[in-house]
C-alpha cells in the first residue's frame, strides 16, 4: 500500500505525514549556530547612565565650536584609557565562560573527594553585566558572573576548614589563580583568589558551618563577535591622553 494513502490521525486524509505540522503542540525551533548559549545580559545603573548622557549633551551644546575636534571619551570601548591592548590579549567571552566552568568544577570535585559534600547551583545569579567606561559611557565589555554553587553541609572543625582552604588553594594555583588570601571570620572562612591574566577574574569560596559557597566573577570581557568593532573604535583613541 502506498504510504501517502494512509490517513494521518487528526489531519485530512491522503496528505503525506511529512508535510503536516504536528497535531499536538508545535515544532521546536532549530537552534541557531550564531546564537551561543550564554547567561542573560543585564544592564545596571541605567538611570545614572541616562543622567550622564544628558550632561554630556548639555556640555556638547555649550562647547566652543573651535574645539569640535575633541574626542568624546564616553565612546571609548574599553574601561580605562589605553586598556584596549590588554583586552585584546585576553580571553574572549565564550572561552572565558568555558574556563570558569572548568575552574568551578575543579573546586567542587576537590572538596567532594575530601569531605563528601553535595553541591547544587543557583543559576539565577548567572549573568552578563554590561560595564560602563571611566567617562560614564557604555563600554563594549561585560562582567561574567557565574552561578552560585552551594553545598548541603559545611564544616565545624577548624582543622577541616584549614584543610579545605589548602586543598582549594592548590587546585586554584594549577588553574593560574595566584593572588590568594584567606580571611578567618567567626561564622565562616572566606578564600578569595585572583587570576593572573586578563580578564580580571576573582573566585570567592566561603567555608561555613552549614554550607560552602563558591562564585567566580570576571570583568572586562570582550565577545568574539565584537572584536572588529572594538578595534575600530579603540583606534580613534590611540596615542591620545584622557
Amino acid at each position: 500500500m502506498d504510504d501517502e494513502s494512509i490517513p494521518v490521525y487528526g489531519t485530512p486524509d491522503g496528505l503525506p505525514a511529512a508535510d503536516i505540522p504536528p497535531v499536538y503542540g508545535t515544532r521546536e525551533p532549530a537552534p541557531s549556530a550564531d546564537a551561543p548559549d550564554r547567561p542573560p545580559v543585564i544592564r545596571r545603573r541605567s538611570i545614572q547612565r541616562r543622567l550622564t548622557e544628558a550632561v554630556r549633551r548639555l556640555v556638547g551644546a555649550t562647547r566652543d565650536p573651535g574645539r569640535g575636534d575633541e574626542l568624546d571619551w564616553s565612546d571609548y570601548p574599553g574601561i580605562r584609557a589605553g586598556d584596549d591592548q590588554s583586552v585584546l590579549d585576553g580571553l574572549r567571552l565564550d572561552d572565558l565562560l568555558d574556563r570558569n566552568d572548568r575552574v568551578l568544577a575543579r573546586v567542587r570535585r576537590a572538596l567532594e573527594a575530601e569531605f563528601r559534600v553535595h553541591w547544587w547551583a543557583n543559576i539565577d545569579t548567572e549573568s552578563l553585566e554590561v560595564q560602563d567606561n571611566a567617562w560614564g559611557g557604555a563600554s563594549m565589555l561585560q562582567t561574567a558572573r557565574s552561578a552560585t554553587w552551594r553545598t548541603t553541609s559545611g564544616l565545624t572543625s577548624v582543622e577541616d576548614r584549614d584543610m579545605a582552604a589548602r586543598i582549594v588553594g592548590v587546585a586554584l594555583t594549577h588553574e593560574g589563580f595566584e593572588d590568594q588570601s584567606l580571611q578567618r571570620l567567626d561564622d565562616e572562612w572566606v578564600l578569595s583568589a585572583r587570576h593572573a591574566d586578563m580578564p580580571d577574574s576573582v573566585l570567592t569560596l566561603r567555608l561555613g558551618y552549614s554550607e560552602f559557597e563558591v562564585t567566580l566573577d570576571s570583568s572586562g570581557v570582550l565577545a568574539t563577535e565584537l572584536e572588529t568593532e572594538f578595534r575600530d573604535r579603540a583606534r580613534r583613541f590611540s596615542r591620545r591622553d584622557a
